[in-house]
């Protein structure tokens, strides 16, 4: 599979680089485009377009310029689901979990060392010219959504480059707000444990619709085996969650297709559409529970259950258990 950067992050560097005077249209056609990408580029089309952008922008930090443009929405589905975390250790449990969605440029780390805890990421491309700029985009991405997630300032104790130091340090030291250090031989943050029960300020009501919209991408990412007829119906499943249970006949008519033709295919598929609805629903539940803080009745409503007791009984189906019992056996 082709190594590949979700278009949400792409945007990032586009906006960048229009701070930075520069024309995205041009920069878009440099490297092959006629446009911004609906879903995603490969990531060599993202090095090329990153060392284009440096370079005719002339800003003696480039990567600091694109990390200072990151917000939630910049990680795609991930910075989405991001909004929903009850504090800065779950945002990022799901940044580890799910980063594959929203980039290949590299992978990230995360372990405890005493009293602190050491972040890390391996940049995969690290021989390309503007390997450097992306590692530092990456770094001051992750502080500047910290610090909006926390609503405050997030402290690290020490960020760490692999690359040699530029000469402009002190940009680094006031965006990153911590000592920097270059030549490392890796890229790593260090921080305070306690930081990561900060709490994330929330907004459940305006968060659902979000969640819904993306939970589209993310279940079809997560299976990217699955028949076209298969991902359409989930997707046709999902937008019509927290309206009620959604039935064949009417995703047949979101389809466009009648309801014992979509059976047939669905039959064919394997995937039969109660199994499939079921399935959905099962998997939304997790990760809900587990990732996000929403209250579990609030959750029985976005996959459609009317009645609280209705969404405990199917889950109790599913897991052997209530959805409380299982939220606070994860978050031990």
């Amino acid at each position: 599979m082709t190594p590949r950067v979700v278009t949400s992050y792409l945007q990032t560097l586009l906006d960048a680089a229009i701070r930075c005077g520069l024309d995205s249209q041009v920069l878009l056609s440099e490297v092959g485009l006629d446009r911004t990408p609906p879903e995603s580029v490969p990531v060599p089309v993202y090095l090329a377009l990153f060392e284009l952008a440096g370079r005719m922008s002339a800003h003696p930090a480039f990567g600091l310029a694109v990390g200072a443009e990151v917000k939630p929405t910049t990680y795609g589905v991930n910075g989405i689901l991001l909004l929903a975390c009850r504090d800065l250790g779950a945002a990022l449990e799901s940044v580890l979990k799910f980063e594959c969605l929203v980039h290949d440029l590299g992978r990230s780390q995360l372990v405890r060392d005493g009293h602190q805890y050491v972040y890390r990421w391996r940049n995969d491309w690290s021989a390309h010219p503007a390997a450097a700029d992306v590692a530092v985009s990456v770094f001051a991405g992750i502080k500047v959504c910290a610090d909006w997630l926390a609503g405050k300032p997030v402290p690290a104790e020490r960020v760490c480059f692999a690359h040699k130091a530029p000469h402009n340090v002190g940009d680094y030291q006031r965006l990153l707000a911590a000592p920097v250090e270059f030549g490392a031989g890796e890229n790593r943050i260090e921080f305070s444990a306690e930081v990561l029960a900060w709490p994330i300020p929330q907004a459940n009501a305006g968060l659902y619709p979000m969640l819904l919209q993306h939970a589209e991408t993310l279940v079809a990412r997560l299976r990217p085996e699955e028949s076209d007829v298969v991902v359409r119906v989930r997707q046709a499943i999902l937008r019509r969650l927290g309206s009620g249970a959604p039935q064949l006949a009417d995703v047949a008519i979101d389809l466009g297709t009648s309801a014992r033709t979509l059976q047939r295919r669905l039959q064919e598929s394997g995937q039969p559409f109660q199994r499939l609805l079921e399935d959905t629903r099962h998997e939304l539940a997790r990760h809900y529970l587990e990732q996000t803080g929403l209250p579990v009745a609030e959750i029985g409503l976005i996959l459609g259950y009317q009645e609280p007791s209705a969404f405990h009984h199917a889950f109790r189906g599913w897991q052997g258990e209530s959805p409380g019992q299982y939220r606070r056996r994860q978050v031990r």
